[in-house]
């Protein structure tokens, strides 16, 4: 009776797609209420086909043919490429207090507004004593010692991206953190050392429909008004026509994320990861591979990155 009366309230002259006449069922069944409306985002319709498995093994020359040419350049999963190395398997808050408590990390809040740029540097030990009940979680560019732990991907020791690398961060927190939808300006591949996270992959023909906005000082997109974690779909409309590819990682696997290529993440309970960051402005040289042959127990300590901490 309640809905009943609520439609013929409506104005018969609307041209809105998602109210109709007199519905006597509840409105997500009637189409009054559209899939996904106040829920968090993805869930407006279902998934693409899954993304690709990228060989842990493949080359630097293969990976920029497949993933990074024009007529690739998309995202792919490397399945337990960080399994064996010591920061999957020894990372514990204890292991990291012990033996890297001292180094300085910047943490940022959770359910990030990237209007609001406010960090707090902390150190790690002192980080680890308060994750868990404070509404923080760290970001920072990875430490030099706590690079000996994790591992370089075979493609990345070799040939041109090798030299022209940016950047190594470190994200930790307590779970339960969500990206707003962006895309950063730079490759990246992105290690889940410890935890449960899910991506949200959108292509770059998807932006009209995200109402992206840009931030020149980051070089990188993100929706400014969609709230990723209760989207309306009343209000953004245009959001339950985006397509995705989704994905979860589990500790050891990576994700290629290209650059300018809009994705959403969210963790689940406590999670580190290692992104390893290089240059998507420096065409491929085919020569540069020379007699390299990757190694598959070489740190990221052992190749040289542009940003230090």
């Amino acid at each position: 009776m309640i809905w009943l009366i609520l439609v013929t309230l409506l104005d018969k002259s609307s041209s809105s797609i998602w109210f109709k006449d007199y519905c006597l069922i509840p409105p997500a069944t009637c189409g009054l209420i559209p899939p996904g409306h106040l829920h968090p985002f993805g869930y407006h319709k279902q998934p693409l086909e899954q993304m690709d498995v990228i060989p842990n093994a493949i080359s630097a020359d293969e990976f920029d043919k497949i993933y990074i040419q024009p007529e690739g350049h998309r995202p792919g999963i490397f399945r337990g490429l960080q399994k064996q190395s010591k920061a999957t398997l020894y990372w514990d808050d204890k292991y990291l207090k012990e033996n890297f408590g001292e180094y300085k990390v910047l943490t940022e809040i959770k359910h990030e507004l990237r209007q609001e740029f406010g960090k707090r540097l902390n150190t790690l030990s002192k980080f680890l004593e308060e994750y868990n009940t404070t509404n923080q979680y760290v970001v920072t560019v990875l430490p030099d010692e706590m690079r000996r732990e994790v591992l370089m991907p075979s493609f990345l020791q070799c040939g041109t991206y090798s030299h022209n690398l940016l950047e190594l961060n470190l994200w930790m927190g307590s779970g339960d953190t969500a990206s707003q939808v962006h895309y950063d300006a730079d490759h990246n591949v992105h290690c889940l050392i410890a935890g449960k996270k899910s991506f949200f992959m959108i292509h770059p023909d998807q932006y009209k429909k995200l109402y992206m906005e840009r931030l020149e000082h980051t070089g990188s997109n993100y929706c400014p008004d969609i709230n990723q974690n209760k989207v309306d779909m009343l209000e953004d409309s245009s959001v339950a026509d985006v397509d995705y590819q989704w994905d979860v990682l589990h500790p050891g696997d990576c994700i290629f994320i290209p650059a300018q290529y809009s994705h959403q993440v969210r963790s689940y309970g406590r999670s580190i990861s290692v992104t390893i960051l290089w240059d998507p402005t420096v065409q491929f040289d085919t020569d540069s591979m020379g007699d390299c042959e990757p190694n598959n127990t070489s740190s990221i300590a052992d190749h040289n990155v542009q940003r230090k901490s």
